[in-house]
């Protein structure tokens, strides 16, 4: 089902609805962002009923991000040799693809049908500092209990590119307060430390005997007022996977589990503690309401030795995945 959501800039913002037996997506154009996952009639993703809500909060509620997810140091990258100076969104770095990344952009639709949507975006050359012209497509489909999404893109210039999935979920319900006891495992047996700023430093650090160990499946309540976790408020943190298998969330209160499965090699755990929605679609959201586990790659990746680099060479196609599926 397709219907006008809201108007943006004079433009219409539509929400395509895709499904299957018993689950139901809703995704809006504005930021090809997931807004709902209906499973068995429970909706288990924060959102918001209007455009505005999402610019005003500014969380990046269910959005597409990109062009690089995360935070890049000192706004700035060197590919084949050129500097390249990126607009820098948060203090002197630039965080998810800058002040008008592609989750305040209206997506094109490409084609619709009950249970496959297709959207696509063009970020010209230069937009918010990063090289060419870069086209991307995002398809997401439902079938057999899962969502999946796959990102192509393709540039005229050497480029990076780096999406994300920054949905915020609460199998509980996304009504239903905090989500913090959520189990969780993530299939990672370390995770790189971070410096000032949240940037990535480089180093890395094993997750046995400190609170990041989600080896095995327990709540996210669990080890949350860690003091290590006390200047961000929780979680919020780069875990490097172990396989394309890289977490399992399970609600013992819906009996709802959902495991996510990705090519990328890392995922970001953010466990919301900043997160402030006035108006969100049943209720204003605050801190812990929902979490994030957002598949990327190392963050600020192109300022560091040794980790996989997110470049698109010219004329090439990259590609990546993100899937859900869900088990009740």
């Amino acid at each position: 089902m397709k219907k006008l959501f809201d108007n943006y800039k004079g433009k219409e913002v539509f929400q395509y609805t895709l499904k299957d037996e018993d689950i139901e997506v809703d995704i809006i154009d504005f930021g090809a962002r997931i807004n709902a996952i209906r499973v068995k009639g429970v909706d288990i993703v924060l959102g918001c009923n209007k455009v505005e809500d999402f610019m005003h909060d500014n969380c990046y509620l269910g959005a597409t991000v990109g062009r690089s997810a995360n935070r890049i140091k000192d706004s700035k990258f060197t590919l084949n040799g050129i500097e390249y100076k990126l607009t820098n969104n948060e203090n002197n770095n630039q965080l998810h693809g800058g002040f008008l990344g592609f989750d305040k952009q209206i997506f094109n639709l490409e084609s619709f049908k009950e249970n496959r949507l297709c959207l696509s975006y063009l970020s010209k050359d230069g937009e918010e500092g990063y090289p060419g012209d870069l086209i991307l497509k995002v398809v997401f489909s439902l079938e057999n209990n899962s969502l999946k999404i796959e990102y192509t893109a393709t540039s005229n210039k050497d480029t990076i590119f780096a999406p994300t999935c920054h949905a915020y979920f609460n199998l509980d319900g996304e009504d239903k307060g905090d989500a913090l006891d959520n189990l969780l495992m993530i299939n990672s047996d370390e995770i790189t430390i971070t410096g000032p700023g949240l940037i990535s430093t480089g180093e890395t650090m094993k997750v046995e005997n400190t609170p990041f160990d989600f080896r095995e499946l327990r709540t996210i309540r669990k080890k949350i007022d860690d003091d290590c976790l006390k200047s961000t408020r929780g979680y919020d943190h780069n875990f490097i996977l172990n396989s394309e298998k890289a977490a399992v969330v399970k609600s013992n209160k819906t009996g709802i589990e959902m495991q996510i499965f990705t090519d990328l090699p890392c995922v970001q755990l953010y466990t919301a503690g900043f997160l402030h929605v006035d108006n969100g679609k049943s209720r204003g959201y605050i801190a812990n309401d929902g979490f994030c586990i957002e598949p990327q790659y190392v963050p600020n990746t192109m300022n560091l030795e040794g980790f996989a680099k997110p470049i698109v060479k010219k004329g090439t196609v990259s590609q990546h995945y993100i899937k859900y599926l869900f088990i009740f």
